[in-house]
């Protein structure tokens, strides 16, 4: 009898104790699921609370599913009030795991309205194309056309480069604020006039081949730059005559069919000089140079292949700079990332980069166009790359998704 009776007392002392423990929303649900997917019992003895809170809580499920957005909503907001109060540049790609909320574009929205919050952008400016688009268009086409009928190149042995700016100070120029505040600031290291060059190659069937990455330094680095990548040292970091013929011979000569000579075609803008021809030609190459002020019709790089290269290279940026994962002067500024973690974002931002755009590109380009001229008027169907760009800040999805 008194066995019976300490066993009692004890088991009344846990279930104090246990009355005594308090559970947030985010627990209480996970219970729920639990016994919605076996049973109260199995949940209760699983999560170990007694089985009447998992019944009680199961009666309270929408009013916890409330509680927890709250809840996400204060502390997302707090976590945007204090990056902004750094300085550091806030989007909406938080990074919560889809087993804790599995939120929504639309919940984002509605987030960002009920706490005052809006995306805040630097305005730009959009090329302006001459007044005589429409002829030199026809002649460029008719130019590619022709060169095409008469050597029948292969969709791989179709190629547009070009070289690009990538600095090592890459803020955002989007970034979460409070409404109607005149001043908008975005943290940096404070090296936004440092850079390097990147060449980028792509080819008609997709392919992309090694970015070719320039310093702007007399030597390369000893330290080991990331495999796939080619990297070279240039006083002022512009890719020189020099460079472009040694881009020929390492980049676009070790594409499939370059030890070969195939013959190939070549979309180009500048660096134009006769070194650069000659090594074209002695490669089995037909140059196609851009008409002047087409570029951001007629360059694939320019309409479908930077901007994503650009958000993809800054997205790598924000989360480093986020991370605290970084050294300081000794002034208590951040340092600059190093070259070969900056040649490594490069990397990944290229690996990134979409080759069905790619392939849809030489096409609105009117290089890699049908033959029998059914795709000629795919340059007019297509959203142009400054309308494109707008769409893509302004058109959005409510589909679910934790990219918010």
């Amino acid at each position: 009898m008194a066995d019976h009776l300490e066993q009692r007392g004890s088991n009344a002392g846990q279930l104090c104790k246990e009355q005594r423990q308090s559970y947030d929303a985010n627990f209480k649900l996970m219970v729920i699921n639990a016994a919605e997917s076996s049973n109260n019992c199995q949940a209760a003895r699983r999560s170990g609370v007694a089985e009447r809170r998992v019944r009680y809580w199961r009666a309270q499920k929408e009013h916890l599913q409330n509680r927890r957005f709250r809840e996400i909503d204060r502390r997302v907001s707090e976590y945007v009030s204090e990056k902004r109060n750094e300085g550091m540049p806030t989007t909406r790609a938080l990074k919560i795991p889809p087993t804790e909320f599995k939120a929504s574009l639309g919940w984002c929205k509605r987030m960002m309205r009920r706490n005052g919050l809006a995306l805040r952008r630097k305005t730009s400016l959009a090329q302006r194309l001459p007044s005589d688009f429409r002829e030199k268009l026809l002649s460029y086409q008719r130019y590619v056309l022709g060169l095409r009928k008469k050597h029948h190149y292969p969709l791989d042995q179709m190629g547009n480069a070009d070289q690009t700016p990538v600095y090592f100070d890459m803020p955002s120029h989007v970034t979460v604020e409070n409404k109607g505040k005149k001043s908008v600031l975005v943290k940096s290291t404070g090296n936004e006039k440092s850079r390097i060059t990147v060449m980028l190659t792509c080819l008609a069937d997709g392919t992309k081949l090694p970015p070719y990455v320039v310093l702007r330094r007399k030597t390369i680095p000893k330290e080991p730059m990331p495999p796939g990548i080619i990297v070279r040292a240039q006083e002022k970091g512009w890719m020189e005559t020099e460079l472009v013929v040694d881009w020929l011979k390492v980049v676009l000569g070790r594409r499939r069919g370059g030890l070969r000579k195939t013959r190939n075609m070549l979309v180009l803008t500048e660096h134009l000089t006769e070194p650069v021809k000659k090594q074209l030609r002695s490669m089995n190459g037909d140059l196609v140079i851009i008409p002047g002020g087409m570029t951001s019709q007629l360059q694939v790089l320019d309409v479908v292949v930077n901007k994503p290269f650009k958000d993809n290279l800054r997205k790598k940026y924000t989360e480093w700079l986020l991370s605290a994962d970084h050294a300081l002067t000794p002034t208590g500024r951040i340092q600059k990332p190093a070259v070969r973690l900056l040649c490594e974002w490069v990397l990944q931002a290229w690996d990134a980069v979409s080759s069905e755009s790619i392939i849809n590109g030489f096409k609105k380009c009117c290089i890699s166009n049908a033959m029998d001229g059914s795709e000629d008027d795919v340059l007019w169907d297509e959203v142009g790359p400054a309308e494109q760009r707008e769409e893509d800040r302004s058109g959005e999805s409510d589909s679910e998704t934790n990219d918010l």
